[in-house]
C-alpha cells in the first residue's frame, strides 16, 4: 500500500507519494484548486489506482479553513480516506519522526506570530477546534504589553520580532522599529545591552513554561532569534537548563533547532494516518 501526503499553504499545493515506510516517490506541485487532480497525476505517474492508497494525509495553513473540514471535503470528491492537520502539527510531526520517531516532541516557531504544533503519542494534538498549541496568547507578564488578542502580557507581545522591536523601542535603542535580533544583539551600548536583557529574560521564561507544560522528548525551536548564535543561545539555555521543571532528571528535555533540508510539512501529513 501507499500513502498520499498534501500541504496546502499560501495558495499552492503539493502533493507526494510516500511507500509504507515512508519514503518519498515523487511529488507534484499546483494551486488548491488543482489538489485532487495532482493526486490523480501523482498516482497515474506512479502505475497506481485509489485502491492502492492506505490514505491522503493534508496539512493545511490557517487562511485555508479548518483542516478536518478540509479534509472531509477532499475525501468526498476523492474516495480516498483522508486526515488533516495544520501545517505547525504536520511539521512537528514530521520533525519527530525525524528524531527518531520519538513519541513527544513541540515545535515552536516563533517570528511574527508564535506557533506551537504538539505530538503527543506520536499524534498530532490540535484540540476540539483545531487551534491548540496557541502558546503565543500564554501570560508571562500580567498587566504587560498589550497584544492584538487584547490581554496585556502574552508571550507573543514580549517575544515575537515585533515584541523584540518594542523592547528596543522601551529601551531607548536607535532605530528599534526595524532592528533584527542579530543586529540588536551584536550591538553593546547601554540601551541594547538593556533590551537584550529584558528580551532575553521574557523568551527564556516563555520557552520555559512550555517545556514545564507539555514535558516533550524534545523541543524545537524555529524562527529569527535562532539564528543569532552564541550571544543569544548560552544564556537563553543557561536558564532553560536551570528553570525547567525537570531539571535534575537524567532525561531532560532535548532542545534543538528545526531541520530546515527536509520538508516535514509533507513528511508530517504522511504520517497522519497511521
Amino acid at each position: 500500500m501507499y500513502i498520499l501526503s498534501a500541504v496546502i499553504e499560501c495558495g499552492r499545493s503539493k502533493v507526494a507519494l510516500f511507500d509504507k515506510d515512508y519514503k518519498l516517490l515523487s511529488e507534484k506541485c499546483g494551486t488548491c484548486a488543482e489538489i485532487s487532480e495532482l493526486c490523480s497525476n501523482v498516482m497515474a505517474d506512479n502505475g497506481i489506482s485509489c485502491g492502492d492508497v492506505e490514505y491522503l494525509g493534508v496539512a493545511v495553513d490557517a487562511s485555508f479553513g479548518n483542516p478536518v473540514d478540509t479534509a472531509a471535503e477532499i475525501e468526498k470528491n476523492s474516495g480516498i480516506k483522508c486526515y488533516g492537520a495544520s501545517i505547525i502539527s504536520a511539521r512537528a510531526l514530521g520533525e519527530a519522526y525525524i528524531s527518531n520517531d520519538v513519541p513527544y516532541l513541540t515545535l515552536l516557531k516563533i517570528d511574527e506570530d508564535i506557533e506551537c504544533g504538539l505530538v503527543i503519542d506520536k499524534k498530532v494534538y490540535a484540540g476540539v477546534h483545531q487551534e491548540g498549541g496557541k502558546i503565543g496568547n500564554m501570560i508571562i507578564n500580567y498587566g504587560g504589553f498589550e497584544c492584538e488578542c487584547g490581554r496585556r502580557g502574552c508571550f507573543k507581545a514580549y517575544a515575537s520580532n515585533s515584541g523584540l522591536k518594542r523592547i528596543a523601542s522601551d529601551a531607548g535603542v536607535a532605530n528599534a522599529d526595524s532592528i533584527t535580533h542579530k543586529e540588536l544583539f551584536a550591538m553593546n551600548t547601554p540601551e541594547a545591552e538593556k533590551a537584550k536583557e529584558t528580551y532575553l529574560k521574557f523568551l527564556s521564561s516563555g520557552i520555559t513554561n512550555v517545556i514545564n507544560l507539555f514535558q516533550p522528548n524534545e523541543l524545537v525551536l524555529e524562527g529569527p532569534f535562532t539564528e543569532v548564535g552564541e550571544a543569544l543561545d548560552a544564556p537563553m539555555m543557561e536558564t532553560l537548563l536551570r528553570d525547567q521543571y525537570t531539571h535534575s532528571a537524567p532525561n531532560k528535555c532535548n532542545i534543538r533547532v528545526s531541520v530546515k533540508d527536509t520538508d516535514t510539512a509533507l513528511l508530517g501529513a504522511s504520517l497522519l494516518g497511521r
